[in-house]
């Protein structure tokens, strides 16, 4: 994945003026460190859904799993447009996106196994054959971050 352009984000003259613009690189790896990522989706009556999602931000990606039975997952499959944060406020990282179920290679499945028991170690190594069914994958369109509200605020668009 290519890098995306940097903006200032726009925001309201009360709230402040960025003056500053994050680089990606320092985004990309807090987006990587992150432990837990909450994803909005939207159900088929419009109602909004909030999850938190263990996760691997990889490739230019979110990489997670769950089952199709639930509520999350029949949302992407209606809608796959869904919204990601990580930080707390006043730092922040909000990726934009559709999500699609992939089917990782092989190779692809055992850097995944790995990623994960390196994050997670609580939860054991997974097998990669356990990937190979399929794995949802957010590709980002917009990123907005912060790490100082509203000094660096900057929106990062890709391509």
């Amino acid at each position: 994945m290519s890098k995306p352009v940097a903006e200032k984000l726009d925001i309201p003259s009360e709230y402040g003026n960025p003056t500053q613009r994050l680089e990606w690189a320092d985004v990309k790896r807090r987006l990587e460190s992150a432990i837990v990522y909450w994803i909005a989706s939207t159900r088929p009556d419009g109602r909004p859904h909030v999850i938190p999602r263990d996760g691997m931000w990889l490739d230019g990606g979110l990489y997670y799993g769950g089952s199709p039975k639930t509520v999350h997952h029949r949302n992407i499959t209606h809608n796959p447009h869904v919204a990601v944060h990580v930080g707390d406020g006043q730092e922040a990282i909000i990726v934009e996106g559709a999500v699609e179920i992939e089917k990782p290679t092989e190779e692809m499945a055992a850097r995944l196994s790995d990623r994960s028991f390196a994050k997670y170690p609580q939860y054991g190594r997974i097998e990669p054959s356990l990937y190979m069914g399929g794995v949802s994958v957010l590709r980002p369109r917009r990123v907005l971050a912060w790490t100082t509200f509203t000094e660096n605020a900057t929106r990062f668009r890709f391509e």
